[in-house]
């Protein structure tokens, strides 16, 4: 099965868990796609995965302008969406905020693969909004607070599921 799964984002957890992914595909033939660097149309796939980093409630913006210029033919195709935000309750609320209803309609699943708020990763006034983020959790007064992590295991969920198309 041809698999194209096309990214974006900015401080890296989409990629690594796209490239996670792909690891766990190897009898498929999965084209990787940054879409901030060099967008692939859908057309010509068996199966798209699609989705991004959410900063500030937003999909980074190659995410917004791909679902612009190809989301007619990603209806088209089966689909699995996914979302990288530090978030894990916010995730649905994201997810309707930010894929078009018929994406999400048709959509085989929407996944979680997490979030971090990692300041070693950020440049300028993000790194000091993620400490500040950071320093909010820790001294939240829910004592099972924890800083948000990327989920390895949500990439290796989807990934037995796609194995078996």
């Amino acid at each position: 099965m041809k698999i194209l799964v096309a990214y974006a984002g900015k401080s890296g957890g989409s990629r690594e868990m796209c490239l996670l992914l792909a690891s766990l595909l190897p009898n498929h033939e999965v084209v990787l796609c940054d879409l901030a660097e060099a967008p692939v149309a859908p057309t010509g796939f068996d199966y798209v995965v699609f989705g991004g980093a959410v900063r500030f409630g937003k999909l980074h913006r190659a995410a917004r302008t791909y679902i612009k210029e190809h989301g007619s033919a990603l209806e088209t195709i089966p689909h699995t969406l996914f979302l990288c935000c530090a978030f894990a309750d916010q995730f649905e609320n994201y997810a309707e905020m930010l894929f078009p209803a018929v994406l999400l309609e048709g959509a085989e699943d929407i996944v979680y693969f997490g979030g971090e708020l990692n300041p070693a990763k950020q440049r300028g006034l993000d790194k000091i909004i993620v400490r500040m983020m950071r320093s909010a959790i820790r001294d939240s007064e829910d004592d099972e607070a924890m800083l948000p992590g990327l989920l390895p295991e949500h990439v290796r969920m989807l990934a037995d599921r796609l194995r078996q198309l």
